[in-house]
């Protein structure tokens, strides 16, 4: 019961303390917040007083911007003025400018057109025309000689050949240089030139010479005596004519004085002797005509000839061949051929001499002393015959003259305005200029035309009225060809030629450690085929290589070299790049050498394993530090001795040979294993020759 009580009153409590403590918290609340209301309502005056004071500097902040912005804006729109102003007249001076150069390209067109109209108009008939000739001439000489008296004995020093004669004659050249005055049709010309010429006559005679000491006659009997003459001859021509058409001729003399003259005798004569004390002749030998004592003809002064040539002008022929169509010049016109005022003529001659040209007499071509001797002590010329020998010089020929013009108006045909062909080589695909060659040819002529280097891609030349075909060539790209025709002279003809790339698949083959180049070759095959289509060999300087693929097939590369892992790999495209990096044989690895082929049942090393020699070769010199070991294997055809002999034996034959090419033998190691070793059945010979092999071991 008392607890009862007890637990009532503690509820009580419990109630009156919560009663009190809800009527006391309302009121404390109430007094806090009514503080709190107060702090607040200042923090909000303040906050906007703060907050009105900073509109009103933003707002201040606002407006000097916005002055700022209106007084930029009014720059940049002033400035905009003065651009537009200045580009306004930088534009008039532009146009004024272009003006004035297209004025003055105008007035220098004009110029050119003026100039042109003068170069290609005809030029009018001078009535002179001056020519310095040099001329050369060739042909066949002759010296006509005229003997005097004659007799049939010798006697005491005195006495005269009788004799029978032949004219063979010789050779003749001459230079000459003249002046040649052309007035219309008359020609006149003068000037110097000098004159060689040769002859040989052939003489038969006896001489009989009676000794006043002792009765006997000797008689000097020949039939085979040649005398050759050389003259020289400087001469002044004066010589008047007529051209009429292409054709001229030339009349007149030329007076000259003979600077030299020789003679050289050969031949035999047969001498005999009558004997008064005797009563027949007998023979005394056959002796060699003497050597002259003195070679030298003694010529007569001046000599005179009549000269005389019918010729022909060249300039007609020798100009370039006229388009197709143009019209020959007329005959005595010319068109230049080299440079403008040089000529060329052609002429036959002929030059007699009319006035005797000997001055040696009294004399016998044999000479004999007075000592009663069989032998002659010399020789003089034939000429020295008697008194009053004569000998009259003959020269005909060919004549070609080079004939330099001095420059002035003369009768021509006016040039014919020049054909331009301007060619311009660009890239079809960048549409640049490239290098490239090209060949214009004239399909006129029929003659292929050599290639001419263009290096900037432009070239100009010019042509004749015709048909043209232009040919391109280019590194790395596809040759072009184009035609042109010219119908009329002095319309220039431009081409623009499109040049395609070649696809070329560019291959470069590298070791992955050194990144040095490597000499190999890789075949391209076609995927599911067996046999490779093409085969690309690199070189040691780049370890480069580039070809052509049709991309008939998708295409698959493969690359195998001694020393180094085989690689194969897709083409992507006929015109991919591909870099290949072969990857080293590592220590304890084994290769097979493929291509190498022995005699059969020998050790002997065939000539179609030279490549694969050399590839093992290749590999060794670039690394120097590898030591190999050479191991041959065989098939099971045969005994195990043999076959263990033949494998050791062929291991030892590509030993030998690396040593012969320069590996030092340190570095190489041979085994022959027989049979033992199959990597194949050796029930078919496919599998039979897989098991004939040499393997190389990297130590």
């Amino acid at each position: 019961m008392h607890q009862v009580t007890a637990m009532k009153r503690i509820i009580r409590y419990i109630l009156f303390a919560t009663l009190t403590l809800s009527l006391a918290l309302p009121a404390s609340v109430n007094a806090q917040t009514r503080t709190q209301s107060t702090q607040m309502t200042a923090q909000q005056k303040q906050r906007a007083a703060e907050k009105a004071k900073r509109d009103k500097e933003r707002q201040k902040q606002q407006e000097a911007r916005q002055k700022q912005q209106q007084k930029a804006q009014a720059e940049r729109a002033k400035q905009q003025q003065k651009a537009q102003a200045d580009k306004e007249k930088a534009a008039a001076e532009r146009e004024k400018q272009q003006q004035k150069a297209t004025a003055e390209a105008a007035k220098q067109e004009e110029k050119k057109a003026a100039a042109d109209e003068k170069k290609y108009a005809p030029r009018k008939q001078s009535d002179a025309i001056h020519y310095f000739n040099l001329s050369a001439r060739a042909g066949y000489a002759a010296m006509f000689d005229n003997l005097g008296a004659y007799g049939k004995t010798y006697t005491e020093g005195a006495g005269y050949p009788l004799m029978d004669k032949s004219l063979t004659g010789g050779p003749g050249a001459g230079l000459q240089l003249s002046y040649e005055l052309a007035y219309h049709a008359f020609r006149f010309e003068t000037g110097i030139g000098f004159d060689w010429l040769n002859s040989r006559s052939d003489y038969a005679f006896s001489i009989e010479r009676r000794l006043k000491t002792y009765p006997q006659t000797y008689t000097y009997m020949t039939d085979d005596l040649r005398e050759v003459r050389n003259i020289g001859l400087v001469s002044i021509p004066v010589m008047a004519g007529a051209q009429f058409s292409r054709y001229y001729f030339m009349l007149g003399a030329r007076v000259g004085y003979g600077i030299f003259g020789t003679f050289s005798q050969k031949g035999l004569y047969d001498v005999t002797v009558v004997d008064d004390d005797m009563l027949k002749p007998y023979g005394a030998g056959i002796i060699d005509a003497p050597k002259p004592e003195s070679r030298k003809l003694t010529l007569r002064q001046p000599d005179v000839r009549l000269a005389a040539e019918f010729g022909l002008d060249l300039d007609e022929w020798l100009q370039a061949e006229p388009a197709k169509g143009r019209k020959q010049p007329k005959p005595g016109q010319r068109y230049p051929f080299g440079r403008e005022y040089i000529h060329y003529k052609v002429a036959l001659f002929a030059d007699y001499g009319i006035l005797n040209s000997n001055n040696m007499s009294g004399a016998l071509p044999l000479v004999f002393a007075d000592n009663g001797k069989m032998e002659p002590t010399g020789a003089n010329s034939v000429l020295a015959i008697g008194e009053g020998s004569k000998l009259n010089n003959l020269f005909v020929g060919a004549k070609f003259t080079v004939q330099f013009e001095v420059p002035g108006k003369r009768p021509t045909v006016p040039p014919v305005r020049p054909t331009y062909l301007d060619v311009k080589i660009v890239d079809a695909a960048t549409n640049q200029p490239i290098s490239a060659k090209v060949a214009v040819t004239n399909l006129q002529k029929n003659k292929e035309a050599v290639p001419r280097e263009v290096r900037n891609g432009t070239m100009r030349r010019t042509i004749a009225k015709g048909d043209w075909r232009v040919d391109v060539t280019a590194d790395d790209y596809f040759a072009q060809t184009q035609s042109v025709t010219v119908d009329e002279p002095g319309h220039n003809q431009s081409l623009t030629i499109m040049m395609q790339h070649v696809p070329y698949f560019r291959l470069r083959i590298t070791d992955s450690e050194t990144g040095k180049p490597l000499p190999a070759n890789a075949q391209i095959i076609c995927k599911g085929a067996t046999e490779a289509q093409q085969t690309m060999s690199t070189d040691s300087v780049s370890g480069s290589a580039k070809t052509i693929l049709d991309g008939k097939c998708n295409y698959v590369l493969h690359v195998d070299l001694i020393g180094y892992d085989s690689y194969e790999a897709d083409i992507a495209s006929v015109a991919d790049s591909m870099n290949v990096q072969m990857r080293p044989v590592k220590k304890g690895e084994v290769f097979v050498m493929k291509n190498l082929f022995f005699a059969t049942n020998k050790t002997r090393i065939l000539k179609a394993s030279e490549e694969s020699l050399n590839e093992l070769y290749g590999f060794l010199s670039r690394n120097a530090d590898i030591r190999v070991k050479i191991i041959g294997h065989t098939d099971n055809v045969g005994s195990d001795s043999a076959n263990q002999k033949l494998s050791e034996g062929r291991a030892n034959a590509v030993r030998d040979d690396l040593i012969d090419r320069g590996i030092d033998p340190s570095r190489l190691e041979a085994e022959g294993r027989g049979e033992s070793q199959p990597i194949d059945t050796n029930d078919t010979e496919e599998g039979r020759q897989n098991n004939r092999r040499v393997e190389v071991e990297v130590l």
